[in-house]
C-alpha cells in the first residue's frame, strides 16, 4: 500500500505512524527524517535545506519535493506510509505527478482527527513539556514524569526549562494553523476519493486498528490484500 497520513501537531510524531506502519507492512518515512538526513550529510539539497531554515523563511516546496522523490523513487513499488507530507497544495500536485510517472499512485490518504475536548488534553499535556538544557533530546513531561519537582533532569542532572513555544496560546495557534494548512489539501484528496478520517483517540495501537477498519472499509482498492491484523 501507499498511504499518505496526516495527523494532529500535537501527537508525538512516532505515534501511531509506527504502529499503523508495522500493521500496514510498509516503511514509515517521515518528511521531516528525511531533510535532517539530507543536512547532516551535508548533501546539496540539505545544504539548501539549512539555508532555508536558518534564514526563517517559508520551506520551499521544490526542496522538499525533490528530497521525498528521492526516496519515494525506491520504496514506491514496495509500498510506504508517508508522514508529514505534503503540506501545500504544490506539494501534493506534485507528488501526484511523481507517483503519476512511477506508476505507483497512492492508495489511500489518512487524516486523523480528534474531537475539541482530546485536543485541550493533548494541548495541556505539550504545556507540561520540559527539556534538560545539557541535552535537548533529554524531553519530560510534567504530566507523567512525576519524579522532576525539583526541575533537574533525571537523565543527566541538567537543569530542564520550559520552551518559549510551550505556552498553550502558542500550541493552540500551531493547531489552528495546521488544520487551516490542511484544509486545501484534504478537499483535493477528498475529490479524488482517496481521503479517509478516522477518530484519533486512545492509544496508538488502537487508532492505527480503527484506520485498518477504516481501510477495509472501503473495499479491496486501498487494501490490496496488503493487511494484516
Amino acid at each position: 500500500m501507499r498511504v499518505v497520513l496526516f495527523q494532529p501537531p500535537v501527537f508525538r510524531r512516532e505515534a501511531p505512524a509506527t504502529a499503523l506502519a508495522k500493521a500496514l507492512a510498509v516503511p514509515r518515512i517521515h518528511a521531516g527524517d528525511l531533510i535532517r538526513a539530507h543536512i547532516s550529510r551535508s548533501t546539496e539539497l540539505g545544504v539548501r535545506a539549512a539555508e532555508a531554515i536558518d534564514s526563517g523563511a517559508l520551506f520551499p516546496d521544490e526542496i522538499i519535493t525533490e528530497i521525498v522523490r528521492d526516496r519515494l523513487h525506491q520504496w514506491a513499488h514496495a509500498g510506504f506510509l508517508l508522514v508529514g507530507h505534503p503540506l501545500s497544495a504544490a506539494r501534493a500536485l506534485a507528488l501526484d505527478e511523481l507517483l503519476g510517472e512511477l506508476g505507483k499512485p497512492l492508495d489511500s490518504v489518512l487524516h486523523l482527527r480528534l474531537p475539541e475536548e482530546e485536543m485541550e488534553r493533548h494541548v495541556r499535556r505539550l504545556a507540561g513539556r520540559r527539556f534538560c538544557r545539557e541535552d535537548q533530546s533529554h524531553i519530560f513531561e510534567l504530566s507523567v514524569d512525576h519524579l522532576l519537582i525539583d526541575g533537574f533532569c533525571n537523565v543527566c542532572g541538567g537543569e530542564l526549562h520550559q520552551r518559549g513555544e510551550d505556552n498553550e496560546n502558542s500550541i493552540r495557534s500551531r493547531v489552528r494553523s495546521h488544520e487551516a494548512m490542511l484544509e486545501p489539501i484534504t478537499q483535493h484528496y477528498a475529490r479524488q476519493d482517496l481521503l479517509v478520517t478516522v477518530d484519533a483517540v486512545g492509544a496508538p495501537d488502537e487508532i492505527a486498528g480503527r484506520a485498518l477498519t477504516a481501510l477495509r472499509d472501503r473495499g479491496p482498492r486501498p487494501c490490496s490484500g496488503r493487511l494484516r491484523a
